[in-house]
């Protein structure tokens, strides 16, 4: 029989949320926003609670970008309508690819519908996709695969932000970027 520490399971879960919120914010950034990740400690001592959370916030939207970029004559691409939607998705769909390691967008969106109906997406994932049922949605494979391409070629990036964040969590001061 295998064990696992507890602290096994809070690197794994530090891991998760850092993945989750890069992903939030590479697939946001791929759509003209901006924002920032944050991951950190969980000091509540509930031992039913993940060890780590995490949040992105935005400062600038993708519509206000484009909005801006037609203004003042600058070329800016098409965006999606459904791009919510896609960012929304993103954290749980980048913890998804980081786990079962696979491109299959069928056990990809089985897995993020499982998690959501289980009632481990948070309110602003759920809201940003559009979901306000957790016994009562569905997720379009053509969405997820979409989603998971955009992922997929940013994934050298979204690591280097997930890695950040776990380094800035747990306190490396070489993390900072003011040095």
């Amino acid at each position: 029989m295998i064990e696992v520490t507890e602290e096994e399971i809070a690197a794994r879960e530090l891991r998760s949320a850092a993945y989750h919120e890069a992903g939030h914010k590479v697939l946001y950034e791929h759509f003209g926003g901006a924002g920032d990740a944050i991951v950190w400690r969980n000091d509540s001592g509930d031992p039913e609670e993940r060890a780590w959370f995490g949040q992105f916030r935005t400062r600038v939207c993708p519509g206000q970008m484009r909005d801006v970029a037609l203004r003042h004559g600058l070329p800016i691409r098409e965006l999606p309508a459904n791009w919510r939607v896609l960012s929304g998705m993103a954290g749980l769909l980048a913890e998804a690819i980081l786990q079962l390691g696979a491109d299959d967008v069928h056990a990809l969106t089985e897995d993020i519908h499982y998690r959501i109906a289980a009632g481990e997406a948070s309110n602003s994932d759920l809201a940003m996709m559009g979901i306000s049922d957790i016994d009562d949605f569905e997720l379009s494979f053509e969405v997820v695969g979409v989603a998971t391409q955009i992922l997929r070629e940013a994934w050298g990036k979204l690591r280097e932000e997930a890695e950040h964040l776990m380094e800035l969590a747990i306190g490396h001061p070489e993390a900072e970027g003011c040095g």
